[in-house]
């Protein structure tokens, strides 16, 4: 039970800040999505409700909005705190993000012992709680307390009222909580943007703009339906994945199953029983029959027989596997861990079942999780209520808009003198003025915005799906453009998923030394002899009760046996590791009868214990020759604790390191002869050490190739693997995840403990002698390389040119220097440093030549060039884990750890879920990325800020992105895509923001001459120029190359907001200026006098019509195109907009007709928009006058240079101004000496 995640102290004190705080039980396998911080009850008394509906009624709905869109202002006007739980009607719910949710509360009924019981009960992110014994607990079946003997000898007979059951758990309905239509839409209208669309539309209609007012109200119903119709497919397309209602065939209460020598018996009887249900009626406990190709309605445990499983779309694992009978033994059932090879997970699919009387008997699955308890539930969870990224873009877009808003009303405060010197001689009324101030406002928030920031997703996304990636959260293609960190499993990711076995290297006993050594490696198994009696050594335990046994053909009989594989349509099913190993055996599989046989040797499998990643190692007990063994393969270290030390060679070590540093796999076998059959703690004890299996894991193609090209963008690439920690290290240097001249220094839990303790020693991979201070993880002497440099670390940023040409001379020198001499490592080291000098001076010059600091992030980059790199083991990694609450140092070198380490090895997969958690908190700006292509990745890949599977199937609720290819290749193009989408949005925003700002400069300037825009200009401009570009923007493809610069991700940072007011002032100052010309030049007469004359001056419909609104209009139409055409930056994020044809086109055709409107003045034209080129007084032909054309030659002039000064500011001025704002950040910044790590920055020291 828990309160809240504190101490004593600090629950005491929240105690009384909240007298109304619940106690509370959390789940045991809670996701931390839905871990629930603190809970607090309230009630809602009459007369607050009667209260509460008279204030939304006399504020005509306004109150209720914002008690809608604020929860402490709903609890102030509506709820009252209450301390008694029972009279409690609603609990407010904090996540530990800090998000409040109010829930209301009720009541269930359960049937416990054939008597109802009623409780207080709520349900938070598909989790049911209960209040029993003055606590909210969450609803559990029992089965993850119980172990395998209990769960075999409680339920194995199956349930016997599945109402009662049902009752307390609930069916197996995995069905999302349907949104309906009416509340989605309901949802998308009630909030602010779309209220505020509403009201403008009926401002509109009220100024008889009716064209314009029905244009922007089927733009809002469209956004709507699109928004609507996103949200309803990817509903769909989740429920698709998700939902399940098959027939089954279920047994409940059977007495046709029996437990016989701790074994489960099915008669043939139990079919009489047999009940056909819908999937969705099962209920914990019920039995059900396991058939070929049937997808597994809910997670189950698999009673008797075996099955072959698919669970690729759940985990993303695409190779078939095997599972296998509970056994009686006391493991706590655990389906994440131990229990994994014979938990059936809801979801996945059985392609086929098997059972030595298969027909007759059926092979039954005993339901232990149902809906949404499943680990397909707790996916589907994770997808429904994913973790808060520090991506503020949309967050920052309301205050951006609220800002815009409020600079209308400071444009209407300008024009109010004028507008009151009219008023008082009746030229316009009151009413008519609040209706301009209202209307200033509307302008601000156009009518397209959310459509426009949604459109780089919608291309990005069609994009990747004809690359085969495929999103199932569309909201994560942005955040990909933001990642800095990037993860990667290591077997079946960065290297193939098949290994070939490279040969033996079995134990001997030396004769002449007295000793047991390694004998010569054996490439070719099958050359090996199968004798009829196999002996053991003269030394420690005795396998077959011989002596003299040359031990490498017990390695042979391990190989052809001790492996999870089965044959489904004449084809090996199972790790591609196993099926490597037994083919080189040339033995046959005999899985219908769990034999394993070449010529006439036969050798029966009679149990198997499967791999446990917990445990690192598989078993097998076998029956040859009358003879039982013990037949154990698994991880060296693991092997080495579990043998009898007589057994083990002297240099176990030697050659363990030896094949692991040349990027070989190292299976250790061990083995031993036993009387009866036995539990696994019993067999796997007390072996005979017999040798190693070894094994080549090639890398994939493209691995190197797309390791190096993360690199150079500056992207950490991180390998977190379970595999040797040797075998890691050799794979990250053969795929440039490690630098050929850089140091590792291994971080593993020493030998010998310290004051009783274990501790880490950080030791030079290579070289002994060299190791890390543990205080700051540097190292205690000069690190060189075999030349003799010491091994520097350059700033990638920052450094002036002349530094780095002094580096380049000494790099020449010491060339000069060392000639034909230096040997071909140091080359390689040589040339390596000048290839990378001269990477950076070609970045460093496109630097300069694109300007690109208005547009990237300010970033400190991953140093690819560091002299070190830090790989850590699994033991290593948990025991400062385990300490980092209670050790500050502990925790100092856990953040300094993550930081440096790039190779995390021998990590289980709770361990890899975790270390992604704690990567994402070293800075503000780490957002991690995790590729993997298994079961074991799947914490890791739900954890990750993104999470890409390589899977066969089309979508995987394991991770957010699934990619077919199965390489890593899909990272570089979602990062691209990633990139270009969020680049997309925010030069939308942008666009956005400054054709508000455009246009709210128009219509100030004619408010002036109290006149206004026609509803066809208003028309025009939306529908035929920004929607048509800012639509078309988004179309621009993603750069070829990931380059080493990041977007920013902020809206309210200096170079948008430089930009945005930049822009804004020199368009304003461009409009005012030819507005004001226009009033000096002698042919001019103002709106206000053309309609005095005409009669009409209390018409405002009529007093659109005038040159104010002519000259003002053309030339603002000029604006909107060269400002899209301005923010529409290619390199380094997207291509160049030329590229993007129907972009360039839209932009050529309009510059065309609004060239044609503007110089050639055709009176069709003229009539169409309200626009007034000429005027003729019917009083007094002196009144009658014509705009000049020569002068609307010299407007033309003036838009060019309107157009250059726009460019050049957003391509020349503002780079340089961020560039000179963001070197005085650093200098000031560089006075403190202070970590974004949290882990680290326990004080503030000042240099």
């Amino acid at each position: 039970m828990k309160i809240a995640e504190s101490n004593d102290n600090s629950e005491k004190l929240l105690s009384k800040l909240h007298f109304n705080q619940v106690a509370f039980q959390l789940p045991q396998q809670v996701q931390e999505e839905a871990t629930i911080a603190q809970i607090l009850s309230y009630r809602s008394p009459v007369y607050k409700r009667l209260l509460y509906y008279t204030f939304c009624i006399l504020t005509l709905g306004i109150g209720y909005l914002f008690a809608r869109w604020n929860l402490s202002l709903k609890l102030a006007l509506l709820y009252s705190q209450c301390i008694d739980v029972e009279q409690a009607t609603h609990l407010v719910i904090t996540s530990l993000e800090n998000e409040k949710e109010l829930i209301k509360v009720g009541l269930k009924k359960m049937q416990i012992n054939k008597s109802e019981k009623q409780s207080k009960s709520f349900e938070y992110r598909l989790y049911t709680y209960i209040y029993e014994d003055e606590c909210f607990k969450a609803i559990e079946t029992p089965f993850q307390t119980l172990t395998h003997e209990d769960i075999i000898k409680n339920y194995s007979q199956g349930v016997q009222f599945p109402v009662e059951i049902a009752s307390q758990y609930g069916y197996n309905n995995t069905t999302i909580p349907d949104k309906s239509t009416g509340k989605i839409l309901i949802d998308e209208i009630l909030t602010p943007f779309y209220l505020f669309q509403i009201f403008s539309v009926c401002l509109w209609s009220i100024e008889e703009y009716y064209e314009y007012a029905v244009v922007i109200f089927l733009t809002s119903i469209i956004s709507i339906l699109v928004q609507l119709r996103e949200t309803k497919l990817n509903f769909a397309k989740l429920r698709e994945m998700t939902s399940q209602d098959s027939v089954e065939n279920v047994f409940r209460g059977q007495n046709d199953i029996v437990i016989q020598n701790k074994e489960i018996i099915v008669n043939k009887t139990v079919t009489n029983n047999k009940q056909k249900l819908s999937s969705k009626t099962i209920v914990p406990g019920d039995l059900i029959e396991v058939r070929d190709d049937w997808t597994v309605p809910c997670d189950c445990i698999l009673l008797n027989g075996s099955c072959i499983i698919n669970e690729s779309m759940l985990t993303g694992e695409s190779i078939p596997i095997i599972k296998n009978p509970i056994q009686f033994n006391q493991l706590i059932y655990s389906p994440n861990e131990d229990s994994k090879a014979i938990t059936l997970f809801a979801g996945t699919k059985c392609l086929e079942a098997r059972h030595p009387q298969k027909g007759e008997v059926p092979i039954l699955a005993l339901a232990v999780q149902t809906g949404f308890s499943t680990i397909k539930g707790q996916l589907v969870r994770s997808i429904l209520y994913p973790k808060p990224t520090t991506f503020s873009f949309y967050k920052d877009s309301l205050s951006f808009i609220a800002v815009l808003a409020m600079m209308s009303l400071v444009g209407f405060s300008l024009t109010i003198k004028d507008q009151v010197d009219e008023l008082k001689e009746d030229n316009t009324t009151i009413f008519q003025m609040i209706i301009n101030s209202l209307d200033l406002i509307t302008i601000t928030v156009p009518p397209a915005l959310p459509t426009c920031l949604s459109i780089g997703v919608s291309f990005a996304l069609s994009r990747l799906s004809k690359k085969s990636i495929y999103c199932i959260s569309p909201n994560k293609v942005n955040v990909a453009g933001k990642i800095t960190i990037m993860c990667f499993d290591k077997t079946g990711t960065l290297t193939e998923d098949g290994l070939d076995l490279y040969g033996v290297r079995s134990i001997g006993y030396n004769q002449k030394k007295q000793k047991i050594c390694f004998q010569d490696l054996i490439i070719d198994v099958n050359q090996l002899p199968i004798p009829n009696v196999m002996f053991s050594m003269n030394f420690g335990q005795n396998v077959y009760g011989q002596t003299k046994l040359q031990p490498t053909q017990l390695i042979l009989e391990i190989m052809a046996s001790c492996h999870g594989l089965a044959r489904v349509n004449g084809q090996l099913i199972g790790d591609p590791l196993e099926v490597k190993m037994f083919e080189a055996t040339s033995f046959e599989l005999d899985d219908l009868h769990n034999e394993v046989f070449k010529d006439e040797d036969r050798i029966k499998i009679l149990k198997r214990f499967d791999f446990s990643s917990t445990l690192q190692r598989m078993s097998v007990i076998v029956s040859r020759n009358d003879k039982l063994r013990v037949h154990v393969k698994g991880s060296p270290e693991k092997l080495r604790e579990l043998c009898n030390p007589a057994t083990v060679p002297r240099s176990f070590h030697k050659i363990l390191e030896h094949y692991s540093k040349m990027g070989f796999r190292v299976l250790a076998c061990g083995s031993k002869v036993i009387e009866n059959e036995c539990n696994r703690d019993k067999a796997e004890c007390n072996l005979t050490f017999l040798g190693f299996m070894i094994m080549q894991n090639k890398l994939k193609p493209v691995t190197r190739s797309i390791i190096q090209t993360l690199q150079d963008a500056m992207i950490r690439t991180v390998m977190v693997t379970g595999d040797n920690v040797l075998t890691a290290i050799s794979v990250a240097r053969q795929c440039s995840l490690v630098q050929p001249n850089q140091r590792i220094f291994l971080g593993d839990i020493a030998e010998e403990k310290l004051d009783g303790k274990n501790h880490i020693t950080w030791k030079d991979f290579d070289m002994n002698d060299k190791v890390l201070n543990p205080e700051n993880l540097s190292p205690e002497l000069d690190i060189k390389d075999d030349s003799g440099d010491e091994f520097e670390t350059p700033e990638l940023f920052g450094q002036y040119e002349q530094e780095h040409e002094q580096q380049m001379e000494i790099i020449i020198e010491e060339n000069e220097k060392i000639g034909n001499t230096q040997s071909s490592e140091n080359r390689k080291t040589m040339n390596l440093r000048k290839s990378k000098y001269e990477n950076y001076k070609e970045q460093e010059e496109r630097l300069k030549a694109e300007n690109l600091d208005h547009l990237i992030d300010d970033q400190d980059p991953w140093k690819t060039d560091q002299p070190f790199v830090v790989a850590i083991s699994g033991k290593a990694f948990q025991l400062l884990l385990n300490q980092i609450d209670t050790n500050p140092k502990a925790r100092r070198l856990f953040g300094l750890m993550l930081e440096k380490a790039q190779i995390f090895a021998r990590m289980k997969p709770e361990q890899k879920a975790q270390l992604i958690t704690h990567l994402q908190k070293i800075s503000k700006k780490a957002l991690c990325g995790m590729c993997g292509d298994g079961a074991n990745d799947c914490g890791a890949l739900k954890a990750a800020d993104i999470g890409i599977s390589l899977s066969d199937a089309e979508a995987s609720i394991a991770a957010p992105f699934t990619s077919k290819v199965q390489n890593i290749s899909c990272v570089v193009k979602l990062l691209r895509e990633g990139r270009a989408s969020l680049v997309t949005s925010f030069q939308c925003f942008k666009y956005m923001a400054l054709y508000s700002m455009i246009q709210f400069c128009t219509v100030t300037l004619l408010y002036f001459t109290l006149s206004n825009m026609s509803s066809l200009e208003y028309f025009y401009i939306d529908l035929f120029i920004i929607i048509p570009l800012a639509g078309t923007m988004g179309q621009t493809k993603a750069y070829k190359k990931l380059t080493q610069f990041q977007p920013g991700s902020n809206l309210i940072s200096f170079p948008v907001l430089l930009s945005v007011i930049g822009q804004t002032l020199i368009q304003i100052g461009f409009q005012t200026f030819v507005y004001f010309y226009m009033k000096s030049q002698p042919w001019y007469r103002s709106g206000v006098d053309i309609h005095k004359d005409i009669g009409d001056v209390d018409d405002h419909l009529e007093m659109e019509t005038c040159y104010e609104n002519t000259v003002l209009f053309l030339y603002a139409n000029f604006q909107y195109v060269f400002q899209c055409v301005a923010f529409s930056i290619g390199k380094p994020f997207r291509r160049e907009f030329y590229t993007n044809i129907y972009f360039t086109l839209w932009i050529v055709l309009a510059m065309i007709f609004n060239s044609y409107i503007f110089l050639f003045q055709k009176s069709g034209l003229q009539d169409i928009f309200g626009l007034m080129f000429e005027y003729e007084s019917e009083k007094d032909g002196d009144l009658s006058t014509a705009i000049d054309k020569s002068w609307m030659y010299w407007v033309y002039g003036i838009m060019i240079i309107n157009l250059m000064a726009t460019i050049i500011f957003e391509k020349y001025l503002v780079p340089f101004t961020t560039r000179f704002y963001r070197g005085k950040k650093r200098k000031l910044l560089k006075r403190y000496k202070y970590s974004q790590n949290p882990y680290l920055n326990d004080q503030l020291e000042q240099k």
